[in-house]
C-alpha cells in the first residue's frame, strides 16, 4: 500500500504523522507515530481541536477548529500540513476570503480540497479532504 496521497484519502496515518512532525516545531503538537482507525481527536485545547479520521490507516480527513484563527499555533498546525503534504498553493487567500466575511471558502491545491468556515464569533473550522 503506498504512502502517498491516496487517489481517496490523503495517504497513510505513517505518512502523513511523518511528514507533518517534520514541519511541526511546537513539540505539544506534535502526532503519535501510530494510533487506531476512526475518528480521533489530537489536541483538544483552548488554541486548537484537531481530530482525523482515519479507516485502515489511511486518513479521509482532517479537522481543525480553532477560536483563534489568526494565532501562531493555529498557523503553524495548519502549515505542518499545508507544507508537509506539499500543499502550497492559494489556501492563504482561501483562509482570508473565510476570515474576513465569516463564511465558508473553498479551494484545491494539489488534489487536496481545504474547506474552511468561520462563524460570527471567530471560530474557524478547516477541513482537509482528497478532491474527487
Amino acid at each position: 500500500m503506498t504512502q502517498e496521497l491516496g487517489t481517496n484519502d490523503l495517504g497513510t496515518y505513517a505518512y502523513v504523522s511523518r511528514v507533518y512532525n517534520e514541519n511541526m516545531r511546537l513539540g505539544d503538537y506534535k502526532l503519535p507515530t501510530s494510533t487506531n482507525d476512526g475518528e480521533i481527536n489530537f489536541f483538544d485545547t483552548n488554541e486548537i481541536n484537531l481530530t482525523m479520521i482515519i479507516q485502515n490507516q489511511r486518513v479521509q480527513k482532517i479537522t481543525i477548529v480553532t477560536p483563534a484563527p489568526q494565532s501562531s499555533t493555529y498557523m503553524q498546525v495548519f502549515e505542518g500540513f499545508e507544507f508537509g503534504l506539499d500543499a502550497l498553493g492559494t489556501w492563504i487567500n482561501t483562509y482570508h476570503r473565510s476570515t474576513a466575511t465569516h463564511g465558508p471558502a473553498a479551494d484545491v491545491v494539489n488534489g487536496i480540497l481545504a474547506s474552511y468556515n468561520t462563524t460570527k464569533d471567530n471560530v474557524l473550522t478547516v477541513s482537509l479532504t482528497r478532491a474527487n
